[in-house]
């Protein structure tokens, strides 16, 4: 957390402002340091704070009732509009979450040998974006015609349903046929409940918030215990939390149902995160009247999240790891 810089090596009335030839001695000597590293006066001019770090749970929640306040103060319409993806977030939060996020990235680049802007792969959406997602995976659309190839994952219930068209393949494919004879043959609930198990719909995303990020990749089968994005579970596990940042959806949270599966790559600000949830808990049917609003252009496509995004929005890890 931030100390405080008030030096009192000395009381204040025992301290005496440098003269004017002095001062400026000082400044010439200063400004001969400061260039000889490498950085120069501009650097001592940029009031960007560094990232908060944590080390323990309390701190984390001690954090979050700090943001809870701001969210108490703030107009409701406004914060719902934020949570569901239509509006923005309060300013003061918007910036902590950025320098979080960014802080993890920056630490998580070099802590793994990878450069920067292949580290988070997914961020902010708004519930326009979100929208886009996921009608194309509900309408289950080609590549070269609005779709983008393979997604989510075959739940084991559907898979025994239809083992012939769907053999061992792990995720849907829009582009195959047998993919599609089965899409076709789902209940819009069944669809529903299939792109659920690792994507979500418009207004329930986490991803709106700014707080929630993907990093590094989000295909489902790198991330196991042997696969490639192994060695970064590893680092995000033993690093994240201390940023403030815990794994949304784990292997315990997927537990629930309904739930989405777990998501190795998907990692929150907590501080935030956790206040917001509070929140929604606490103005339930604000945030469904926003909901309603952002569906009501099919309502037939979101029958079974309608009835269930209580559970996909609080069926979430809300603890940070810290070894």
């Amino acid at each position: 957390m931030h100390g405080d810089t008030h030096d009192s090596s000395a009381p204040d009335h025992r301290r005496k402002a440098p003269g004017r030839r002095r001062f400026l001695g000082l400044a010439a000597a200063g400004t001969a340091a400061v260039g000889a590293a490498g950085f120069g006066w501009a650097a001592l001019a940029d009031t960007s704070p560094p990232p908060r770090t944590f080390r323990s749970q309390r701190r984390i929640d001690r954090r979050k009732q700090a943001i809870a306040t701001i969210l108490n103060a703030a107009d409701p319409t406004a914060l719902a509009a934020w949570i569901t993806g239509t509006g923005s977030a309060p300013d003061a939060i918007k910036t902590e979450m950025d320098t979080q996020v960014n802080g993890l990235a920056d630490a998580a680049a070099a802590g793994t040998d990878t450069a920067r802007d292949k580290v988070v792969v997914s961020w902010v959406r708004t519930a326009e974006t979100q929208r886009s997602i996921w009608d194309r995976k509900y309408e289950f659309l080609r590549t070269g015609s609005g779709g983008a190839g393979t997604f989510g994952i075959i739940t084991d219930e559907v898979r025994a349903k239809y083992p012939t068209q769907l053999g061992s393949d792990p995720q849907w494919d829009p582009d195959k046929d047998s993919h599609r004879e089965v899409w076709t043959s789902l209940t819009s609930d069944e669809r529903q409940s299939e792109i659920l198990r690792t994507s979500t719909v418009p207004g329930v995303s986490r991803h709106h918030l700014g707080s929630d990020a993907d990093f590094f990749n989000t295909t489902p089968q790198d991330w196991t215990d042997n696969g490639p994005e192994a060695p970064h579970y590893t680092w995000l596990r033993a690093n994240a939390a201390h940023y403030g940042f815990l794994q949304t959806y784990t292997a315990e949270s997927a537990k629930n149902d309904p739930a989405i599966s777990q998501e190795r790559w998907h990692w929150s600000y907590a501080p935030v995160s956790e206040a917001v949830l509070d929140y929604v808990r606490a103005n339930q049917d604000v945030i469904a009247d926003a909901l309603d609003e952002l569906w009501s252009y099919d309502p037939t496509r979101f029958t079974y999240i309608k009835a269930h995004w209580r559970d996909y929005m609080f069926y979430v890890n809300e603890k940070a790891y810290f070894g």
